[in-house]
């Protein structure tokens, strides 16, 4: 009966060879064979062995059902152990995660993707996941599904790109063609804008895995009351200049990389910048994930340096706590928190590169738990009043000016401070209803 209902609602007229296909990469063989099909011939057809290879099933479900072939009951177990717990996903059993992977299809944490409405794949859920678990060669699995199903996507849409291009984007600057209208500025236009990736952290547990224990704080991360206000801010003002933005919020350590990689591949080749904030918890160079375990910020910065990016600006704006003291060395008050429980210095060693912290090295954030932080929202606050006449390093020392001048009710204060290695003047499309 269940075969009679899909067929009768399969989509489109080819859903026997879909159907083949399907049991010819689950290996129902036997299957097969009592039908009176030559299962060689049909193996030869479908080559249901290779993972990027498919004719009319999914390339990315054949892939994950795949995965599942090469995870072992412990490995399902320890997945839906830690889906539970940091995702709260409702899985049902160990023994068939594949009914899991279908929860988490439904729940939209994984994304198989689709070319027809040129939708990316997005298996960063499950890498992230992989990596935690230290299960490195499943994590590769997974990013190699992922990657080939997108690099096709991105060289279908590369083609499609050049035959509308010409008629399209002629008012449009390239990157590489920018020196010749204006030598000294980046052109942030607002068609093109880019991808501005939020990771906003407010609820922090303590990792157990044993072998982390060394790396938590030494008293439990309190939740980050007012980074609502935070993130709401930066999409204001973000999406009005143009950007895509990209929200994630409350993941642990290990997904942070993955999520900043996925950032950085979402980026187009006539897409003007990224721009990565990070609202969190930190410690100095550092920022926390929601797990209690701090990531290096250069570590992000890297990931950012990616060659497809050259000649790109790259934004990076820490909203986090450089240690523990607040500058004034008093008692925070009642509606002012910090964001930390000192090591290396951030200083970017690359090109078109702006990194922008909070707070100077060894000293907390100011963070108000019902207006969101000092930086961020004087940072909203100057790029909204200034962006048409000033470029961001003006808009920033501005920034830096306000900030420093406040005054907390029991007189602390906080210093921004900004790595730069822009080599020109970036200016930000001008808005029209400001």
């Amino acid at each position: 009966h269940f075969l009679f209902d899909w067929k009768n609602h399969a989509a489109g007229p080819e859903w026997s060879s879909e159907l083949l296909e399907a049991l010819l990469i689950i290996q129902a063989n036997l299957c097969l064979v009592k039908c009176g099909l030559d299962d060689d011939e049909l193996r030869e057809r479908f080559l249901p062995h290779v993972i990027e290879l498919t004719s009319f099933v999914h390339p990315v479900l054949k892939g994950l059902y795949l995965l599942c072939e090469k995870m072992d009951d412990g490995v399902a177990e320890m997945m839906i152990d830690y889906l539970k717990k940091n995702h709260s996903v409702g899985i049902l059993d160990s023994r068939f995660f594949e009914l899991s992977l279908l929860e988490l299809i439904s729940e939209e944490l994984v994304k198989l993707g689709s070319k027809s409405a040129g939708e990316e794949c997005d298996l960063l859920l499950l890498v992230a996941c992989f990596k935690s678990l230290d299960l490195y060669d499943l994590a590769e699995f997974c990013k190699r599904i992922a990657d080939s199903f997108n690099k096709e996507l991105t060289n279908k849409q590369n083609q499609s790109d050049n035959v509308q291009g010409s008629s399209n984007f002629k008012q449009i600057p390239k990157v590489e063609d920018q020196q010749q209208l204006d030598p000294d500025r980046y052109y942030i236009l607002k068609q093109h804008a880019g991808i501005i990736l939020i990771i906003n952290q407010f609820k922090f547990y303590r990792d157990q895995n044993p072998e982390l224990k060394d790396l938590l704080p030494l008293r439990p991360l309190n939740d980050r009351r007012g980074t609502e206000v935070d993130k709401l801010a930066i999409l204001n003002i973000f999406t009005a200049f143009g950007y895509q933005p990209l929200v994630v919020e409350n993941i642990p350590h290990a997904e942070i990389l993955s999520q900043v990689e996925h950032a950085v591949n979402s980026v187009k080749s006539t897409h003007c910048s990224l721009v990565v904030c990070l609202l969190s918890h930190g410690q100095e160079g550092k920022i926390y994930g929601s797990n209690s375990i701090p990531v290096n910020v250069k570590s992000i910065e890297r990931a950012m340096a990616a060659e497809k990016l050259t000649g790109k600006p790259k934004l990076l704006f820490v909203q986090a706590c450089q240690g523990p003291d607040l500058q004034s060395a008093v008692e925070i008050p009642q509606k002012l928190e910090h964001d930390g429980p000192s090591s290396e210095k951030t200083a970017s060693v690359f090109v078109d590169f702006l990194v922008a912290w909070s707070t100077v090295p060894g000293f907390a954030s100011v963070r108000h738990i019902e207006k969101g932080s000092w930086f961020i929202q004087e940072l909203c606050v100057k790029l909204r009043e200034l962006h048409q006449r000033d470029h961001i390093m003006d808009i920033l020392t501005a920034v830096i000016n306000d900030v420093s001048g406040k005054r907390g009710y029991a007189n602390e204060c906080m210093v921004p401070i900004i790595y730069s290695t822009l080599r020109k003047k970036l200016f930000f499309e001008p808005l029209k209803n400001k």
